[in-house]
């Protein structure tokens, strides 16, 4: 049976199709992934010439090293992997020392043709208005305001309230010196892919005593423990913990005395210790020389008690921020938090550098390309203690320390304060900002 519309009937068919669209298509929202790369795309391209290649690297898989466990049986690389080819980061280190040596040689009767002894010397690094567009700088004397040479060309952080908070001691300024070679733990067996050749490891397996034989980590997230250099016996807090692969890294240099893994949200404690007891035997020493806390770093208490203290504080996350929607920072819900960054960092870093015994060192590590999270954040602590504390600092320049990783790691010459390494397709790392503190009062 044919059904006849007359014009009336089918006006009111097309109205209704009409409100049923307008009505039931929700407005989409955009993904926090999308405003991340956007935002990125606005400001990092005015902090690195590079920005292209970084971008590309970003957005592509990271390229992670093997972190072989020191109490695993079996931890040769043939073991482990058979005949994939892998190095060890080990032997590549020690190669390029050689080269360092003789680089430091030429340098030293350079130096001592011209009487200076850059060994004993604070380093006078300024500012470079043309080329370090991340370098902190005063831009206005009369107002005393901080921030970076990048502010000319977009703000980073576009929040009025925070404008107070970028104003530190304006005489301020933080004495930087050379740190030396350092020894490279030789416990350690860590393997990485060559240069060029995207390939992944495959998961860690159970050896016979029921322990994971090595743990993946991204490449560069060795480097903040390599710094951190810990000696025989010392005293080592890990303030941000979780996941804890840097905490293993410490455990695997077998260094320490006694080991503090902490981190503030309980559920991420809780994956903490999973990855402790999946990776140490579980013994009364290490019972004895672990400690596992559920604190909040910025209530920290425990004044003058360690002598070296990792802190990987949390940041805006940039390679997973451009890959990732779930509990994106930059979704527009989180927008808020995600202004506040900075100022949680500073109070965290302020705080832990309190936490150091004199002579001790501090390592501060994010993994953003952020000039703010990253030099910015180190000189307004080190600013803000030096009038609120009579504590003194120093930063450690740490380009001659990683100098034996040069091939392995893309560092980017942007940074005053800490060392960063950038994404970059053949040697997909990072990006990862590494800093060192010493307390010399």
């Amino acid at each position: 049976m044919t059904q006849v519309f007359s014009v009336r009937n089918l006006t009111s068919v097309i109205k209704f199709n009409k409100n049923f669209i307008r009505y039931s298509i929700p407005k989409v929202k955009q993904p926090g992934s999308e405003i991340a790369l956007n935002h990125f795309d606005q400001f990092y391209s005015s902090v690195f010439e590079n920005w292209p290649s970084i971008r590309l690297g970003l957005l592509c898989p990271h390229s992670y090293c093997a972190v072989a466990n020191v109490f695993s049986k079996e931890r040769s690389s043939e073991a482990l992997f058979g005949d994939l080819d892998v190095f060890n980061m080990k032997h590549a280190y020690y190669l390029e020392l050689g080269d360092l040596g003789t680089i430091e040689n030429t340098s030293n009767q350079s130096d001592q043709n011209d009487n200076v002894q850059h060994n004993e010397e604070p380093l006078t690094k300024e500012p470079d208005f043309k080329n370090n567009f991340t370098s902190p700088i005063l831009v206005n004397d009369t107002a005393s305001e901080y921030m970076p040479v990048t502010e000319f060309k977009h703000r980073e952080f576009d929040d009025e309230d925070l404008s107070n908070f970028y104003r530190p001691n304006p005489g301020f300024k933080a004495k930087v010196i050379k740190h030396g070679v350092i020894h490279y733990p030789e416990s350690w067996e860590i393997y990485y892919s060559p240069r060029g050749k995207f390939r992944k490891f495959p998961p860690p397996k159970t050896d016979e005593s029921g322990l994971l034989n090595y743990y993946l980590m991204d490449g560069a997230s060795i480097l903040p423990v390599l710094a951190l250099d810990v000696q025989k016996d010392e005293d080592v807090g890990d303030l941000c913990a979780s996941p804890g692969g840097k905490s293993l890294a410490i455990l695997f240099g077998l260094r320490f005395g006694k080991l503090v893994c902490n981190d503030a949200k309980l559920s991420r404690v809780n994956k903490l210790k999973t990855v402790l007891h999946s990776y140490l035997p579980d013994t009364k020493e290490w019972s004895k020389k672990i400690l596992v806390s559920n604190l909040d770093v910025c209530d920290w208490t425990c004044f003058d008690a360690f002598d070296k203290i990792l802190l990987d504080v949390p940041c805006s996350n940039d390679r997973l921020s451009v890959t990732k929607d779930a509990n994106n920072i930059f979704q527009q819900k989180r927008f808020n938090e995600r202004m506040q960054i900075p100022r949680l960092q500073t109070n965290m870093l302020s705080t832990a550098l309190k936490a150091l015994k004199v002579g001790g060192s501090l390592v501060y590590s994010t993994c953003t390309l952020s000039p703010i999270q990253n030099d910015g954040v180190v000189h307004m602590s080190l600013s803000n203690l030096s009038i609120e504390s009579s504590h003194e600092f120093q930063v450690q320049d740490l380009s001659t320390a990683f100098f034996p990783l040069r091939k392995m790691f893309q560092f980017s010459n942007n940074c005053l304060y800490g060392q960063l390494v950038i994404p970059f397709l053949p040697l997909n790392y990072g990006p990862m900002y590494i800093c060192k503190i010493t307390r010399t009062k």
